[in-house]
């Protein structure tokens, strides 16, 4: 992989970590009162985010994964907590 392509795998990464926690902070102001609603939502909400970071993955680089994505993907959620979510 040429590195202009993992400038944009890391800067995607980054940016769907930020994405991945403010979704997750608006999922969790939902409601259920089936826990039945509630599993099956958890569980399409974790298959959606995947393919979707795997899907834009594919289009950058054909779904290569390494280790730095993932600790990209993790410094976003950090930075997104600390920044805009403070509690």
């Amino acid at each position: 992989m040429i590195l202009s392509d993992q400038i944009k795998v890391l800067f995607y990464a980054f940016i769907y970590g930020m994405f991945l926690m403010s979704t997750l902070k608006l999922y969790k102001k939902i409601k259920f009162k089936k826990y039945v609603f509630k599993v099956l939502s958890e569980f399409l909400f974790c298959v959606f985010n995947v393919c979707c970071f795997y899907y834009l993955l594919y289009k950058i680089n054909n779904g290569v994964l390494s280790i730095y994505i993932f600790v990209m993907l993790f410094l976003g959620v950090i930075f997104c907590k600390v920044l805009y979510f403070r509690e």
